[in-house]
């Protein structure tokens, strides 16, 4: 025995006077953005943008039938007004991912922003091929036209977006890395100066110590033998520190 057929779910209200050429080419889910036109009816699927953690498409979809009335799926607004709506919403939050981009000078700041802007320039993307595919389809309709050419706006803007995060954050690295061998170079320099410092006084030092010891050299503790090894010593520590200062730097 059969059960009960269940009912079919599609993201089309089913108050919507649609062929059913275009029902049938639905399924349970949206899909990816397009445009369908049957018999005069044109039915748009679009996207929302993607918030930073969403892994969901929402789906937007359009009516327009062959009298050139329109109905979404989106709020109480008709077709026209709901479908600009929806492209002034993905181009007011490209204008605070570029406020973001301008203000970011951070390698952090600007790997996010390279994060939140793929997912925005697809369903951008995705967005303008639907319209153009509208366009096609109805060639008279000039407000298609202009929701056409917003869209494509909107691509390009993400594109531009993106660019220059990717710029944005190579340069910041260069930077990074250019002001880490400015300092390990004066670090260098530094190291190279004390060892100087350290050869010019360490003969003068080690006979220091060694004539200071209590032991029977047999060198008279006069005032001229005193000159004399402070004047061997010093001797001996610059020319060590000649030799440490003019050998060739790799």
């Amino acid at each position: 025995m059969i059960g009960p057929t269940k009912p079919e779910l599609s993201p089309a209200p089913k108050t919507w006077d649609l062929p059913e050429a275009i029902r049938i080419r639905l399924g349970e889910e949206a899909g990816p953005q397009r445009a369908m036109y049957e018999d005069g009816h044109l039915l748009l699927i679009l996207h929302h943008l993607p918030g930073p953690d969403d892994h969901d498409r929402k789906a937007a979809l359009f009516w327009r039938n062959p009298e050139g009335d329109w109905r979404s799926t989106e709020g109480k607004g008709k077709g026209p007004v709901a479908l600009q709506e929806h492209l002034d919403r993905s181009e007011a939050i490209l204008a605070e991912l570029e406020k973001a981009e301008t203000a970011a000078s951070t390698a952090l700041e600007y790997h996010r922003l390279l994060e939140a802007v793929p997912p925005v320039l697809r369903t951008a993307r995705g967005t303008q091929r639907a319209l153009q595919q509208a366009r096609d389809f109805i060639k008279s309709d000039r407000t298609i036209i202009s929701f056409r050419d917003q869209a494509a706006g909107n691509e390009r803007s993400a594109e531009l977006l993106l660019q220059d995060a990717q710029f944005g954050l190579n340069y910041t690295v260069a930077r990074q890395a250019e002001a880490q061998t400015a300092s390990a170079q004066k670090m260098a320099a530094t190291a190279h100066r004390l060892n100087v410092l350290a050869a010019l006084f360490l003969p003068l030092t080690a006979l220091t110590s060694l004539f200071g010891m209590d032991i029977h050299s047999g060198i008279s503790d006069t005032s001229s033998n005193f000159w004399l090894i402070l004047i061997v010593g010093m001797g001996v520590g610059a020319l060590l520190a000649f030799a440490i200062g003019s050998r060739p730097k790799e």
